[in-house]
């Protein structure tokens, strides 16, 4: 076995190592383990045994490990920012609502439907379009009616739908 694979060994089964990469990444830190031990197999064995005489090793790893971690341009950054700071492994997932809200949303919903089906069909459709998230002002282009119009309506129908809940 040559010297450089006994360096790896024993990193890859040192406790710092572990408890190094918890420290700077809480959540990837497994990944941030086999990214590390990836960077110091690919590394110049003579660069890699020079560092593990002087005593640096650790202090290597660590400086590595973090910038890995935190530079936007380094690769391991690149693969892990789209997870946050969620472990996926350890989340408990739960319903977002209960029954009795479900059919709260749903009754709400309805009257919405109901009122605004009680308007004139151009107030059904600014106000639809207004309530799929275009702006009165996009409306106001695309259909040419003043802004002012757009807005009155919009504020009518919403006038109207409280009035619903009260």
């Amino acid at each position: 076995m040559q010297i450089k694979d006994k360096i790896l060994i024993e990193v890859a089964t040192s406790e710092w190592l572990k408890k190094a990469a918890k420290t700077v990444s809480r959540t990837n830190y497994d990944d941030l383990c086999q990214h590390l031990l990836l960077i110091l197999c690919e590394m110049n064995e003579d660069k890699l045994i020079k560092l593990y005489n002087d005593g640096y090793l650790k202090l290597f790893c660590i400086k590595v490990m973090w910038k890995q971690s935190t530079a936007p341009r380094q690769e391991f950054f690149k693969q892990v920012k789209t997870t946050g700071d969620f472990d996926v492994y350890e989340i408990d997932l739960m319903a977002n609502e209960t029954i009795e809200e479900a059919i709260e949303k749903e009754n709400k919903l309805n009257t919405i439907d109901k009122v605004v089906s009680k308007n004139q069909w151009y107030e059904r459709e600014i106000f639809n379009q207004w309530a799929s998230g275009e702006s009165a002002r996009s409306i106001h282009r695309k259909t040419k009616i003043s802004l002012r119009e757009i807005l009155k309506v919009i504020n009518n129908v919403k006038k109207q739908i409280t009035n619903e809940y009260e």
